[in-house]
């Protein structure tokens, strides 16, 4: 399912600036980075800063970047100064187009290369990851050389360190809704860490530069995937000879959801409930948050976004906004044709965690969250 849409390079402008107002050191390519970099105007080139071990140039078969950067770390002038490697490893779920400059290298691979050389100059080494958990494990499996894996991969779930052999795994959680920690101590001449993960409650009070940062970046990108939304709407209804009003029906014909009016034909008690839940009104969350155009959070508050005939945006699609019942129980028009023939799909603890995952719903468990919806 596509998750996000052309707004993400807007998300991206600002990201990077304010990587660069943190002064962050070591940058990590993902497998949709490069792409992205580029379109930011920012050149891929052995600098210091970006890294990646398995990110090699088409023409000569070589690292495009640095496969690995070294920090000293010390907690003080008189204090012994720790070496820190860093090294970069990523999958790519797409494969280079034909004439590309660059291909990915299987990152075990290119662990072979890189590892031993790296574990003789540092005291530490921590591998800079973005892939599927079980990758990384049988990264640490395969390879003795690496202390910590520290791993961010798309919208992967909070997880507590994992050891295996030499190595910890750890993974970087995304949208900024917690903050790692890794507290680095220096014993019998063997470096030790402690992973610690805070979460950014609203009890945590933020850094008024970064604060007065984030309210212009995100007034920027709300005001620019409106534009976007309002663009790609306006292309939309001149191709199709449209003149009435955005958010219609008008595409009902064609689609296979029928929206909870109706389901709520034959299903009136079941859509009483709906309608007094806070599924129903899950738009206007984002509509306070001016994030309704955002294409990264708008699939958990509207009905088949991704999906054919499901939800597009607010200005097309009005009537599939919120999450309605074939959010859940999936698209209802052969059942609202021949309900007796026609079955909708049974629900249990697993279809809410798509959405109600540790990051979105930290406080997420089924028994008391169905209790306030069941029908």
């Amino acid at each position: 399912m596509q998750r996000l849409g052309p707004d993400r390079a807007v998300k991206n402008e600002w990201l990077w600036k304010g990587m660069e107002l943190l002064e962050i050191e070591v940058f990590n390519i993902g497998g949709n980075d490069v792409e992205e970099l580029q379109t930011l105007g920012l050149e891929l080139r052995k600098n210091g800063r970006f890294i990646s071990a398995n990110l090699l140039s088409e023409p000569t078969g070589n690292p495009l970047l640095d496969p690995y950067v070294i920090k000293s770390v010390s907690a003080g002038p008189s204090a012994p100064a720790i070496r820190v490697g860093f090294i970069g490893f990523a999958v790519s779920k797409h494969s280079s187009e034909s004439g590309a400059s660059y291909r990915w290298e299987n990152p075990s691979e290119s662990a072979g290369k890189w590892l031993p050389e790296l574990r003789e100059k540092c005291d530490y080494v921590i591998a800079l990851a973005c892939m599927p958990l079980g990758d990384a494990i049988q990264l640490a499996i395969d390879h003795k050389g690496i202390d910590m894996i520290l791993n961010g991969f798309e919208h992967q779930t909070a997880m507590s360190p994992i050891k295996i052999s030499r190595s910890t795994i750890v993974y970087a959680e995304d949208e900024a809704k917690s903050l790692g920690e890794l507290r680095f101590s220096l014993k019998s001449g063997r470096a030790t860490v402690q992973p610690l993960n805070h979460r950014l409650t609203r009890r945590v009070p933020d850094d008024p530069a970064m604060a007065a940062f984030m309210v212009k970046a995100k007034a920027d990108i709300s005001a620019r995937q409106t534009e976007m939304a309002q663009e790609t709407a306006h292309a939309h209804d001149h191709h199709h000879g449209h003149g009435h009003s955005h958010g219609s029906h008008q595409h009902d014909a064609d689609s296979d959801f029928v929206t909870s009016q109706t389901c709520g034909t034959c299903h009136a008690e079941a859509f009483r409930i709906w309608e007094g839940s806070a599924h129903a009104h899950a738009i206007d969350i984002l509509i306070r948050e001016r994030k309704e155009f955002d294409t990264q959070c708008v699939i958990c508050h509207v009905t088949g976004s991704g999906q054919p005939g499901g939800f597009q945006d607010l200005l097309r699609t009005a009537h599939l906004a919120n999450v309605q019942c074939e959010a859940c129980h999936g698209q209802g028009r052969e059942h609202s044709q021949q309900p007796t023939e026609f079955k909708m799909e049974p629900l249990g603890p697993n279809s809410c965690v798509s959405c109600h995952n540790p990051s979105n719903s930290p406080e997420f468990e089924f028994v008391s969250y169905w209790e306030a919806i069941k029908h």
